[in-house]
């Protein structure tokens, strides 16, 4: 099963590394979402706002790719005829399908480095970590959970044929229900519970409290925690949507 993942985001890894598309996504989005949320901010005497302003763009994209990799990978592969032989497969499917939302949160740790150096370089912001050991843990377990979280959408994406319009979907309502857009002080007061179950909202806070000085190790906990809970979840999914598809003959497109 190790080598299966660590195959599986390997092949991923060469394909996103191949797709114009999504290469323009992951040099362009960090500085757009960044340079977006300095001018709105508009905290030109305050780094430390600005500083997390960067933090925020970065766990944004790192959803983004997660999402749209994922539901694009699974489209892909119903148009080239080849998603039968995946579910198919020896190994599970959680197996198959894992491998690519962790590599596409990974290249989302891209942008955390990019919206850093856009930052220091046009806006002048100060990059200071206060708990280097807590942000260098937080940034893989942030990767983690929302790859994880990204794995139960991928088992809706099974059973849903427009896998890649679902996707582009639900960019905004997370970026908005985990306070990443958004303070959720300023939400309706029920989306503060919603925001607890949602991976994005744990690694944001983790990575903020690391670099900007606080207690960043309960909010590693609980990516930890999400992280085993998605799998689980998202594993049951998989296998549940999977056995729909195979009843309702849907795997194929055409």
């Amino acid at each position: 099963m190790i080598s299966a993942v660590l195959t599986g985001m390997r092949l991923h890894v060469k394909q996103f590394s191949r797709n114009a598309f999504d290469l323009s996504g992951v040099v362009l989005w960090p500085v757009l979402y960044a340079s977006i949320a300095y001018y709105l901010l508009d905290a030109k005497h305050d780094p430390r706002l600005l500083l997390s302003a960067s933090l925020g763009a970065a766990v944004m994209l790192m959803w983004s790719l997660v999402v749209i990799g994922s539901s694009g990978a699974l489209e892909q592969q119903r148009w080239q005829g080849t998603l039968e032989l995946v579910v198919a497969a020896p190994v599970s499917l959680t197996t198959v399908i894992a491998p690519i939302t962790i590599a596409s949160g990974a290249f989302g740790a891209y942008s955390l480095v990019a919206t850093l150096a856009w930052g220091r370089l046009f806006f002048h912001v100060p990059i200071a970590i206060d708990h280097p050991v807590a942000f260098a843990v937080a940034i893989p377990l942030c990767v983690l959970a929302i790859g994880m979280l990204g794995l139960i959408m991928a088992a809706t994406f099974v059973l849903y044929r427009a896998s890649f319009a679902l996707g582009i979907a639900t960019q905004y309502p997370m970026w908005i229900a985990t306070g990443l857009l958004v303070p959720l002080s300023i939400l309706p007061a029920w989306l503060g519970p919603v925001s607890w179950f949602l991976a994005p909202t744990w690694g944001f806070r983790a990575i903020q409290e690391a670099t900007l000085g606080g207690t960043p190790w309960p909010d590693i906990g609980m990516c930890a925690v999400l992280s085993a809970v998605y799998f689980a979840l998202g594993s049951a999914g998989l296998r549940a949507f999977e056995r729909v598809a195979r009843a309702r003959g849907t795997l194929r497109l055409t």
